[in-house]
């Protein structure tokens, strides 16, 4: 795995000792305000750096999330309160602040898992989401070579597709759990079906709906739009720079020869799904 894949060092260390300190604390806990939900490879590690530069967001103790609603829910809730920072603290902060910081966590996993959304809406019935979309073709793309980097995928890009079902439904339970995870390059595109469960968990009031295309040639712009979901007045940065955008040195890859028009032809139906349930234009083919 590349340093690249993972925020610096010196500040995964600081959020080991926030944790370790903050379990010493009794009392209450803050749960999140928001929840950027996916997808993964669509621009959600950008959009939580952005969130959390305004003075109101509050970075976590552990790097975007601890992953509680899709893979550590058996751990528990009192596992995942040890997580989040005590509500005394936050109170402090909003003393000081005049005004009451926002906690929130990231998972591009959530939207995809069957069951994260509706654990996530059983605890925070009030939470606000994030879904951050991109061209489903290059965000498949753009996960296989990230599984690919981390080691996980041994497969080529088009063979990995075409196996992607038969991975799905074949093996032991952790074996599909893992594939479901890892190798849904096709089913983690398919936004409609996604954003459906969405709206029927938490409503569409809940849900905004980003394009990362828009993110990154209009920052300002669609940050102020994701602060209003939050209550939030805008905050403008110096430098909107992107996130977690390369994977190995591997730069801007070209798709393989057939693998879009393969994975358009088998999208088409969720983009129609898609258009029809959030007032958005795709910016993409």
């Amino acid at each position: 795995m590349t340093s690249s894949l993972l925020p610096p060092v010196s500040r995964r260390a600081g959020h080991l000792a926030r944790r370790q300190l903050t379990r010493l604390v009794p009392g209450p806990r803050e749960y999140p305000a928001y929840s950027i939900v996916g997808a993964k490879r669509a621009g959600t590690t950008s959009l939580d750096e952005y969130l959390v530069d305004h003075p109101l967001v509050l970075r976590g103790l552990v790097e975007k999330g601890c992953r509680y609603y899709d893979v550590n829910y058996e751990r528990g809730p009192a596992w995942f309160r040890r997580h989040l920072p005590p509500t005394s603290y936050v109170d402090r902060l909003e003393r000081r602040l005049g005004g009451r910081p926002l906690v929130g966590e990231s998972s591009p996993y959530y939207a995809y898992h069957p069951e994260a959304a509706a654990r996530m809406a059983a605890d925070v019935p009030g939470i606000r989401v994030f879904f951050v979309l991109r061209d489903p073709v290059q965000r498949a793309w753009s996960h296989h070579r990230y599984e690919t980097a981390r080691g996980f995928e041994t497969l080529d890009f088009q063979a990995a597709l075409e196996q992607e079902e038969a991975r799905l439904t074949r093996g032991s339970v952790a074996e599909r759990a893992f594939a479901h995870r890892h190798f849904s390059y096709l089913g983690r595109s398919r936004y409609g079906a996604q954003l459906e469960r969405l709206h029927r968990v938490f409503g569409p009031e809940q849900v905004l709906v980003l394009q990362s295309e828009r993110l990154f040639a209009e920052p300002a712009a669609v940050m102020a739009r994701a602060f209003a979901h939050l209550g939030l007045e805008p905050h403008h940065q110096a430098d909107y720079r992107a996130h977690k955008a390369l994977v190995q040195g591997s730069g801007e890859a070209p798709l393989p020869p057939g693998s879009e028009a393969w994975l358009r032809e088998r999208l088409a139906d969720d983009r129609a799904l898609l258009t029809g349930l959030v007032d958005l234009e795709p910016v993409w083919p």
